[in-house]
């Protein structure tokens, strides 16, 4: 997976966009989230990436953990193309927008971002939220990107088990680590990840700590409730603006 040739930027601010899992091209939140930012002053470019976890949406993908490799080498040399950009991601998006982040963050990707902003993002450290502070963490656990060099946005919507998954329901944290490199085209690699994991004492199925029902009721606002796509329309805690707008506005805002 490689970056395409760049555009010209004719003076604009690049927004590169990296959809959730999924998602169609053209058609998806962040699409949504900058429809209305100044196309004189911004140019959006979407991140080719195959926004898959294992079998879905095809029988046939690569595993999430893959997926977000090769997709995060692609973004890293996106950004190069586009010195200065702005990064947005959702979802498995985010996870791709907020790793990279993050090691520009700390100075091991020598590359210049002007932000990142990320809605549910599955790593989103307990301490970076825009609005209400709920607690609660990302599903693959808390990830800090060092707000230094650039922007940093993140979004999360109460009850979303992917980017705000309390404590009390940590079991789903526990079944995330496990199906991370799942997929039925290399099951091989998924057996090793498991392996590993195990053995690194990142996989206690036994730990009696866990309380299985409050996962399972948390993952029931994935499953049933909506709150991993609620974004675009619903408004923030406290606020009279959604997620995306309020993502949008911000945005908006940099120079």
């Amino acid at each position: 997976m490689t970056a395409p040739a760049p555009f010209k930027q004719q003076g604009r601010i690049v927004v590169i966009l990296c959809r959730g899992i999924g998602e169609p091209y053209a058609q998806n939140l962040l699409t949504y989230t900058v429809r209305n930012l100044d196309p004189e002053l911004f140019m959006i470019v979407e991140l080719v990436w195959s926004a898959e976890f294992g079998p879905v949406p095809r029988w046939n993908g690569n595993s999430f953990g893959v997926n977000v490799a090769r997709a995060q080498a692609a973004l890293a040399e996106l950004i190069a193309l586009y010195p200065g950009a702005i990064v947005l991601g959702y979802s498995g998006g985010a996870q791709v927008a907020g790793n990279v982040a993050a090691l520009i963050g700390d100075g091991r990707l020598a590359l210049w971002i002007r932000a990142v902003g990320l809605i549910s993002d599955p790593s989103r450290h307990t301490s970076q939220i825009i609005g209400v502070n709920r607690g609660g963490e990302g599903i693959l656990g808390g990830r800090y990107i060092p707000p230094g060099k650039f922007h940093v946005w993140q979004l999360s919507a109460w009850g979303d088990p992917i980017s705000e998954l309390p404590d009390i329901a940590k079991g789903l944290a526990l079944l995330a680590r496990g199906i991370e490199f799942f997929s039925l085209v290399d099951p091989r690699r998924w057996m090793d990840d498991l392996r590993r994991k195990a053995l690194t004492g990142r996989l206690k199925f036994w730990d009696r700590s866990i309380n299985w029902a409050a996962a399972h009721q948390w993952s029931l606002g994935y499953t049933h409730h909506g709150r991993h796509t609620c974004y675009a329309h619903e408004k923030m805690q406290g606020s009279d603006i959604t997620y995306a707008d309020r993502l949008g506005q911000l945005v908006a805002g940099v120079r």
